[in-house]
């Protein structure tokens, strides 16, 4: 009986102590902690269709002049190739240019006054955000900035008036 015992024990012990093991990568890397820790009026989150290169949220909206956080979550299993962030451009006429600079620019964010605020690119499983005040009421068009990305991860993050 004391072999099953220790066995029933030593299921129970692996039962409760894998979950805290974290079963691989932390979503939130040690530099985003501060970000995530901050306090703001509003936090929107851009999730990345798993295994897709699309975003889940589209359209996200926040009051003009709040302090909000973005946050892309990269919900990627497939490939490690598959990075994304969230990029938002002051006007629709940009979004081209700024994507096509991307592609060349360090950490794919070109030097570019049409570009808002972006978020660092979340590798799979992960998530990044930034903080910031919302600009005037109206809609700013928002891309994911890794190489060929922009076609299909495109949305509208909208500040409605307060």
């Amino acid at each position: 009986m004391n072999h099953v015992h220790s066995i029933l024990l030593a299921a129970v012990v692996l039962v409760f102590t894998l979950p805290g093991c974290g079963g691989g990568v932390d979503p939130i890397p040690p530099e985003m902690v501060p970000i995530f820790e901050e306090q703001v009026d509003v936090e929107l989150v851009v999730r990345a269709r798993r295994n897709a290169m699309e975003y889940l949220d589209t359209r996200i909206e926040a009051p003009a002049g709040a302090k909000v956080r973005i946050v892309i979550d990269n919900t990627e299993t497939s490939s490690s190739a598959m990075v994304h962030n969230v990029v938002v451009i002051h006007v629709e006429s940009a979004v081209d240019r700024v994507a096509l600079a991307a592609q060349r620019a360090p950490g794919n964010i070109p030097d570019d006054p049409a570009i808002l605020v972006y978020t660092p690119q979340a590798e799979p499983h992960t998530k990044m955000a930034v903080v910031f005040t919302m600009p005037p009421a109206g809609e700013y068009p928002f891309i994911c900035t890794y190489p060929g990305h922009f076609q299909t991860m495109r949305g509208t993050l909208v500040s409605t008036p307060n």
